[in-house]
């Protein structure tokens, strides 16, 4: 599309200085300097911290023809125009992006999931994804993990690490999963996110909402503000007759569906004190449920309760949406087994000594308590944790992590996590402060931990290593290093 055509589509006021640079066709819409291609538009948006705008050099050097400016930007976009020939549009950088997106991007996948809570996120989203694959149907998942599809897929993806992506990547993303004949995408909704408006004006037609504990305090400041985040999804993003697919058994659930009745929401609940998917019985990974009067019965193999209701949500949001019949239901019962936990989640790592390994990416209280609660059932002896909790995150959390992992752990290892621009022993002695100090050891480097933790393993213990999970890295200062942790368990047994 034409730059000019591109512009005549939109009712928002701008100024737009050509500086002889040619009515472009159009590549690409971005929003980060780094995916800049040859004739892109770079949208250099205001936020709290870095103005966007300042990044536009590193644009035009990627390619960007055209570098939209915020009106309340101090950056001197006079020198782009002395120096490059680019066009410059100054106006409102957030609502113009807003604006642009879906005109350039007009042609995306026709139903789109988005889950929000404080945990399961990543779960559900790719259970939906194989849900749907065992119904042949081609579907993805993008979040924490990054963009997973059930079939071979290429494109040029746009790969971010944050857990909801900025929304120009987003629409890219979807673009070319609906260019593959992709219908279906699951979506983790952050509470950062979803402030951020990074899921605006998408149509998205189903709406999760997992659980609700505390998190991510360090940005919103108190619960209130945390669970008003999440509540966007059920008041902003959805429209009257979409899905709200919520869990019944949280106290929670009384407050966010006067939110989706208010919307005008189809609700639908999971859960044991459900009337839509009840939960009858997990155990001995036997999954039991009612679903429209008719009971099934799958094996299951992810372990934990918790994730038998991210499976649960996942597998109604599945339901509504395509208006599953019971001999379709009845088909998911007997292939469930084929559903694997998404990497780093409740992920079996290795065995050593008749122990069992396990890697997780829990790294709240609440998440701790789940995973800690159903490895406890596994654990023939003692169960291990070893954890750490990251920097510049909510402090408040710390102790509380540290509490939970004493009551319900044999041996407590507090380790590193990802210490950022925090002092590392500081954090470590915050964990501390919760903890139970006859059965808690402090390791700072987390590579040794995990070695001197694995070397203390009996026959029938349980190690849960928390808080890395899928991550590959670990964020020191503002490096990222290479930290498979996977591959470090694996390397400690071989040694």
């Amino acid at each position: 599309m034409k730059l000019t055509q591109l512009l005549a589509k939109i009712n928002l006021p701008y100024q737009l200085f050509a500086n002889n640079a040619s009515d472009i066709e159009v590549s690409a819409i971005v929003s980060n300097a780094n995916f800049a291609t040859q004739n892109s538009i770079f949208v250099g948006l205001l936020g709290a911290k870095f103005d966007g705008a300042s990044f536009s050099e590193q644009a035009i050097k990627n390619g960007a023809k055209v570098i939209v400016i915020d009106e309340k930007s101090a950056y001197n976009y006079q020198d782009l125009l002395l120096k490059h020939q680019v066009n410059i549009v100054v106006g409102d950088a957030k609502m113009l992006l807003m604006a642009l997106l879906p005109q350039f991007y007009c042609n995306l996948p026709a139903n789109l999931y988005a889950i929000t809570g404080t945990n399961g996120k990543t779960s559900v989203a790719d259970y939906i994804r194989q849900i749907l694959g065992l119904l042949q149907k081609k579907s993805a998942s993008i979040g924490t993990v990054g963009i997973k599809t059930n079939f071979e897929c290429a494109g040029d993806f746009l790969q971010t690490n944050l857990t909801t992506p900025d929304l120009a990547s987003l629409y890219h993303n979807l673009a070319i999963l609906k260019q593959q004949g992709v219908d279906d995408v699951a979506i983790e909704a952050s509470s950062i996110g979803l402030e951020q408006n990074r899921l605006a004006d998408l149509p998205f037609s189903v709406g999760c909402f997992t659980n609700f504990s505390q998190d991510h305090l360090d940005y919103h400041f108190d619960m209130q503000n945390y669970f008003a985040s999440k509540m966007l999804l059920f008041s902003g993003l959805l429209g009257s007759d979409d899905f709200a697919i919520l869990n019944a058994d949280i106290v929670e659930y009384a407050k966010i569906l006067p939110v989706c009745q208010k919307n005008h929401l189809q609700v639908a609940t999971y859960g044991k004190n459900s009337a839509d998917l009840q939960l009858i019985s997990f155990e001995n990974n036997q999954l039991v449920w009612q679903y429209q009067q008719q009971k099934y019965v799958a094996n299951f193999l992810p372990q934990g309760q918790f994730q038998a209701y991210n499976l649960l949500c996942a597998l109604l949001a599945v339901a509504k949406k395509h208006q599953l019949s019971a001999q379709q239901m009845q088909f998911l019962a007997v292939n469930l087994s084929k559903i694997q936990a998404p990497q780093g989640r409740m992920q079996l790592v290795a065995s050593y000594n008749q122990a069992q390994i396990f890697i997780d990416f829990a790294h709240s209280p609440d998440g701790l308590l789940n995973v800690l609660s159903s490895a406890k059932t596994l654990a023939n002896h003692r169960l291990l944790v070893l954890f750490g909790c990251g920097g510049n995150r909510d402090v408040a959390k710390r102790p509380l992590m540290g509490q939970v992992c004493s009551d319900l752990a044999d041996v407590v290892i507090v380790t590193d996590d990802n210490p950022r621009l925090e002092n590392a022993s500081e954090i470590r002695q915050q964990i501390l402060q919760g903890c139970d100090l006859g059965k808690t050891i402090e390791i700072a480097d987390r590579k040794i931990a995990i070695k001197q933790a694995i070397a203390m393993l009996l026959p029938g213990d349980v190690l849960i290593l928390a808080g890395k999970g899928h991550e590959k890295y670990q964020i020191i200062g503002t490096q990222y290093l290479p930290f498979d942790e996977e591959q470090i368990v694996l390397n400690a047994i071989s040694s």
